[in-house]
């Protein structure tokens, strides 16, 4: 390739070193080198395995190292969010549901997905948030818990290469209004449900997270489900509730650490970790019939969080809707 001219650092996790470099010839591209080789597989494997409408095209692939196509330095969907205009943001969150929904389709097949991670280690840590707090817990967690699981390893027709970690701002919003994902560290072949959990349950995992005005939350599903065009539509979309609180669950390493400890959030989080909490929560509160336990733990750390720190009620909208 001959030498480069470092143009932008654009590290910003310890997870990875990402750079915008300048090769001869002028033009730009990304260079990544991610701390841990599994991370690298997965991340090439996206690259590879992905539609290339809505990932940056892979240049090229040395050791532990990955070049990739310069998507530019537009703005991302949390940038728009962040931001001051309501139109220009629901065009994205549209358009990024549309491009995850792609992302997914082009891959979908029957099979065996991955098991979902990290949920004894989350009920473990809800666990001990409920203890601090003097919430009790029903002895049917285990059981609801053990029933998400299963019902997200199971073999049926929609597993799909997942991009993981669709964050808000993991994206390009190009000039044209299409998004382009990257960041793919945590992809693999998992239930389509796990990741269409960031659209029925907008952005679970993420520190961009508040309020979507009524009704966005159900255009994004819609948008995303007809990108997809999974088998079995309406059996596809009784697993969604299920895998966002398998997120919910999963996050509680965190959540507990927002709650007990107020530990901070990035400056420009426009939410409290306790909001997001409180806020994801209330979500699996909802599901008595389904996750009866569950949902019984949940409604009462919620109402502990509020009764200790009112302030966490209320997640505000996003700026670009106020």
């Amino acid at each position: 390739m001959g030498p480069v001219d470092l143009v932008d650092d654009l590290t910003f996790s310890s997870k990875a070193q990402v750079a915008r470099i300048r090769v001869p010839g002028g033009a730009t591209v990304v260079a990544k080198r991610p701390v841990d080789s599994a991370a690298f597989t997965r991340e090439l494997e996206a690259l590879r395995v992905l539609p290339e409408a809505v990932r940056p095209t892979l240049v090229a692939v040395g050791e532990n190292l990955l070049i990739m196509e310069d998507l530019g330095p537009g703005p991302s969907l949390a940038d728009l969010l962040l931001g001051h205009d309501p139109a220009a943001a629901e065009a994205a969150v549209l358009a990024w549901a549309t491009a995850l929904g792609q992302a997914l389709g082009a891959t979908l097949r029957p099979g065996t997905p991955e098991e979902p991670e990290e949920l004894v280690e989350g009920l473990d840590q809800m666990r001990q948030l409920a203890a601090a707090l003097d919430v009790p817990v029903p002895a049917g967690v285990d059981d609801d818990v053990a029933s998400i699981a299963s019902l997200l390893s199971r073999p049926g027709p929609w597993v799909a290469f997942c991009p993981s970690d669709t964050c808000p701002d993991n994206n390009r919003v190009l000039p044209d209004g299409s998004v382009r994902l990257f960041d793919f560290e945590g992809a693999g072949w998992r239930h389509a449900a796990v990741e269409a959990a960031y659209c029925r349950a907008p952005f679970c995992t993420c520190w961009c997270l508040a309020r979507l005005p009524e009704g966005t939350i159900g255009r994004m599903e819609a948008a995303f489900l007809a990108a997809l065009a999974p088998p079995d539509p309406a059996g596809f979309v009784d697993v969604v509730t299920p895998a966002a609180v398998h997120h919910t669950i999963v996050q509680f390493h965190w959540f507990r650490r927002f709650v007990l400890d107020d530990r901070p959030v990035p400056p420009r989080a426009p939410s409290t970790g306790r909001q997001i909490v409180h806020a994801r929560l209330l979500t699996v509160a909802e599901q008595r019939e389904r996750l009866p336990a569950l949902a019984e733990v949940a409604e009462g750390l919620a109402t502990a969080i509020f009764r200790r720190w009112p302030d966490a009620a209320g997640m505000p909208l996003y700026p670009a809707f106020r």
